[in-house]
This record gives C-alpha cells, sequence and structure tokens, in this order.
C-alpha cells in the first residue's frame, strides 16, 4: 500500500505525500444544507398564479378543499371516549385478523385529511409546472376521488367504533 504523491510540498516523516484538497467550495458563514426557502416560495407562488387562471384547476382545488373540511368536520363530531378498542388494520398474519387500538386514534384521520389536501395540492402545482395543466387536472381529480374514497371507509369504521 503505498501514498499518494500528488502534492510534493505536502510531506510526513517516512517520506510519503499528503494529498490536499484545493477545489472544494468555499463557504463563509457556516454551511448551507439546502436552497434558500424564498427561491421556492417564490416557485410556489409563480406556479400558483399560473394555475390560478385555469378555472377548472381552481374548481377542483375548492372541490377538494370542501371534502377535506367535511371529512374533518366528520371525524372531529363523531369521535366519542369509549372503553371498547376499534378495529385498525386488517391482517391475515393475526390470528383474530384486526389489530384493535384505543379510540384516541381516530384522530389520526384529521391529520391524514390534512396531509393529503396539503401534499397532493403541491404535488398538483409541480406536475403543472413540469407536464402541464393536463396531467396536472388529473392528478386532481384522481385527489378527489381518494378522499371521497376514504370518507366512505372512514365513516364505516366510525359506526362500528360507535357502537358500545
Amino acid at each position: 500500500m503505498g501514498c499518494r504523491r500528488e502534492n510534493p510540498s505536502h510531506s510526513t516523516k517516512r517520506g510519503c505525500r499528503i494529498t490536499v484538497l484545493y477545489d472544494l467550495p468555499k463557504v463563509e458563514n457556516g454551511v448551507r444544507l439546502s436552497a434558500p426557502a424564498p427561491k421556492l416560495i417564490m416557485d410556489i407562488k409563480k406556479l400558483s398564479r399560473e394555475a390560478i387562471k385555469s378555472r377548472m384547476f381552481v374548481g377542483c382545488w375548492i372541490l377538494i378543499f370542501i371534502q377535506t373540511i367535511f371529512l374533518i368536520v366528520l371525524v372531529a363530531t363523531n369521535i366519542r371516549s369509549t372503553s371498547v378498542q376499534i378495529p385498525i388494520q386488517y391482517s391475515a398474519f393475526n390470528p383474530m385478523h384486526y389489530a384493535r387500538d384505543q379510540w384516541f386514534y381516530l384522530f389520526n384521520f384529521i391529520f391524514f385529511a390534512v396531509a393529503i389536501l396539503v401534499v397532493n395540492l403541491l404535488i398538483s402545482l409541480k406536475i403543472l409546472e413540469i407536464k402541464g395543466r393536463p396531467l396536472a387536472l388529473g392528478f386532481l381529480w384522481m385527489t378527489a376521488a381518494v378522499i371521497f374514497i376514504s370518507t366512505i371507509v372512514i365513516a364505516a369504521l366510525l359506526r362500528v367504533a360507535g357502537i358500545e
């Protein structure tokens, strides 16, 4: 195993040379790990202005927002503190086929609805920028369908959780 001899000005006692990296970027006030936030905010503002020009795009946003508010209200009004453990997950490997948890697990559905709203609207803006309006609208319609199906499933789960 030999030493590199790339920089003759740096040597050790044994005669081996040390390689020094000279082309590292210099940072004045610390290390920057990501791009500055204002550029991201400016991109979102620019894409939002472009999306607002389309009535169909705004209509899909409003539909998804109304569905999310309905899902949040549905969950918030139907959560009851009970001693009954509710089924939260189906598993073919579990002998009882259902995993159960306490009633406060139902608060996760509110977080699910908000996460779907925020993440999918931002993804639709990115799709609008990269692939164009038709694909972004298709993505928004799929998001509306997912929230609709989720509302049906969550309403059924809330009926089961309401049985004492």
